[in-house]
């Protein structure tokens, strides 16, 4: 588990991408992964940039958590039981506005052009590498917020699927 090795300092000792205003924000996080291991890491990433979170281990629990409307962005583990992260995000983005625009970052084992453009067309905004690298994944994650907090202030829905960045090494 190198991710964990990556916050396991204190964070006055932190390499400058992981230095987060410790202040918690109204923000909230769904993370969404079957292996608690994977909760676990996603949930101190939230943690380091003083996010909310809200964890789920299946699918069909992460389209019943997304559809109450209360979190600004998703983390999204492809592969889950009862419904797989391309058939959750595929019906989070027939739900109405603003909850269908929210950013979901697929958490992806796979990282060939042909799956990436699966996940795109099913309206992922990202998608970031498993095993998790914390730091690009702590900078995709502030990206989607800061852009949907400026989308949200502008009144505006944010394009989905607009973007895939692809956050290998």
């Amino acid at each position: 588990m190198d991710g964990f090795q990556e916050l396991s300092y204190p964070h006055k000792l932190a390499p400058p991408r992981l230095r987060r205003a410790a202040a918690p924000s109204h923000e909230q996080v769904l993370i969404a992964d079957d292996i608690a291991e994977n909760r676990t890491l996603l949930a101190m990433l939230c943690e380091q940039l003083g996010l909310s979170h809200e964890c789920v281990d299946n699918g069909y629990d992460a389209l019943e958590a997304a559809s109450s409307g209360r979190f600004d962005a998703i983390l999204m583990d492809i592969f889950m039981p009862r419904m797989d992260g391309m058939t959750v995000t595929m019906a989070i983005r027939a739900l109405p506005e603003p909850i269908g625009s929210t950013p979901i970052i697929a958490l992806a084992t796979s990282l060939e052009p042909r799956d990436v453009q699966r996940y795109r067309a099913c309206g992922f905004n990202f998608t970031a590498p498993k095993p998790i690298l914390a730091p690009r994944l702590l900078d995709a994650l502030s990206s989607v917020l800061a852009e949907r907090r400026a989308v949200l202030r502008a009144g505006q829905s944010r394009t989905r699927g607009a973007e895939i960045i692809r956050l290998s090494a």
